[in-house]
């Protein structure tokens, strides 16, 4: 036997009741559903749809399905991370290295050529902070955009607007003055720390929006292509 057009809908409804919001989860949970019911009917085909699922569900434990989402959360900002991580190391590598250190080494000589370093620390500071910014506004507002568009909310979208929990490393970026003493004077170490932290924020907050977010966007279309993400 196999499940109906009508009885997959009704595994997206259960799924919904019990809490499963992000329709990318619910797919995954109603194929594991509907394959698990279709195994029982293969031993007994007498058995009733909603006995089966009712099999099928217990087999989550207690909590239901609150720890698949929750590991399906994890797990796909880790791949959000590494695709971040694997894409800034072409940034360290030959032909790209050369733009890299040409940037530290142009921030770190405006630093010790200046002799207030705040007017180049706080322009900085403020620019990768308002990039920041900016970045979660538009976020935010193309999650909400997408769920009117497709009537779902879709975890990938959560997980991308706050870029796998790196969103949340570059949001300290409004204490670096306070962490090296804006009004102090700086050693040269401290220029190059802040000159190497500086361009690194910008390259992994740069590959993250350009080339992660738009990467993931494409595999999501991939299962979904009746929605279109980009």
């Amino acid at each position: 036997m196999k499940i109906t057009e009508q009885q997959i809908q009704q595994l997206y409804t259960f799924t919904a009741l019990h809490y499963v919001e992000f329709y990318d989860v619910q797919t995954e949970l109603v194929d594991h559903l509907a394959n698990g019911i279709e195994a029982q009917w293969k031993e007994n085909p007498k058995l009733k749809f909603e006995d089966a699922l009712r099999i099928e569900f217990k087999k989550f434990g207690v909590y239901g399905f609150s720890d698949v989402v929750e590991q399906k959360r994890a797990a796909l900002s880790k791949h959000y991370r590494k695709l971040v991580w694997k894409f800034t190391k072409t940034y360290f590598k030959f032909p790209k290295i050369i733009a890299t250190l040409f940037s530290i080494w142009l921030l770190f000589k405006s630093l010790t050529l200046i002799e207030n370093k705040n007017y180049i620390v706080v322009p900085v500071v403020i620019f990768l902070l308002v990039f920041n910014f900016y970045y979660l506004f538009k976020a935010k507002r193309e999650t909400k955009l997408m769920k009117k568009k497709t009537g779902k909310n879709w975890l990938f979208l959560h997980v991308t607007s706050q870029m796998g929990g790196i969103i949340h490393i570059f949001n300290l970026g409004i204490y670096i003055p306070h962490f090296f003493g804006a009004n102090q004077s700086w050693s040269l170490t401290k220029y190059l720390v802040f000159s190497a932290g500086a361009v690194l924020y910008f390259i992994v907050f740069y590959v993250a929006v350009n080339i992660v977010s738009p990467q993931l966007n494409k595999t999501v279309e991939k299962q979904f292509p009746e929605h279109k993400f980009i």
